[in-house]
């Protein structure tokens, strides 16, 4: 291969990191039904054609893409949390917030209600299916883990995960809708402590 060839290949890997940069951005900001090709190409400076060579399939093309990428990307912190954390549910569950913290608000629960019934029936399985993979197993095995070696009593590990992930969600929208009082980490820590502890006095 020709060094021209190589360099034609790298910028094109380049322009489409940025495309989907960019996309992964507005979806995010807006969600899925308010983005058009149009908002894409004006955001990235490129004529609406040529952002077209980058998704031959139009946006649900890098919606799929941009949320498959998201959820690798959750996927792999969230196993690397649990593990650093070591054989203990408190410190895997406050890693685990640490991780949700640190990242762009997930909004698990408005993707699911307003975009997915707007894919088709496919990818919005195919999404379903990476989402649970990426965000209730860890969490499932997590949970699973505490009950064998006697931490927690038996609850199903996917009820206390959907759980967690509901908890995780409300903090992080109250981090962004109140700026005031306690941050999302220390409110996440507090809601740990009450899920693993109870409300009853000891």
């Amino acid at each position: 291969m020709s060094e021209t060839m190589i360099v034609m290949q790298e910028n094109q890997s380049e322009a489409r990191e940025r495309v989907l940069q960019t996309a992964e951005a507005l979806f995010h900001e807006r969600g899925y039904q308010a983005v058009t090709m149009r908002d894409l190409a004006e955001a990235l400076e490129m004529r609406q054609a040529s952002l077209y060579y980058h998704a031959p399939q139009g946006k649900e093309q890098l919606f799929v893409e941009v949320t498959e990428r998201g959820l690798a990307r959750h996927q792999q912190g969230l196993e690397q949390a649990i593990w650093q954390a070591g054989p203990d549910l408190q410190a895997q569950l406050e890693a685990v917030a640490d991780w949700f913290v640190a990242q762009p608000p997930l909004k698990l629960f408005s993707m699911v209600e307003a975009d997915m019934p707007a894919l088709s029936e496919d990818n919005a399985h195919r999404l379903m299916q990476l989402s649970e993979e990426a965000l209730f197993h860890p969490l499932i095995r997590a949970f699973a883990g505490a009950q064998t070696r006697g931490e927690i009593r038996a609850v199903k590990p996917e009820r206390l995960a959907g759980l967690f992930l509901t908890m995780i969600e409300g903090i992080l929208y109250t981090g962004r809708t109140y700026k005031r009082g306690p941050t999302p980490q220390e409110l996440a820590y507090e809601m740990i402590d009450i899920l693993l502890n109870g409300l009853r006095p000891c």
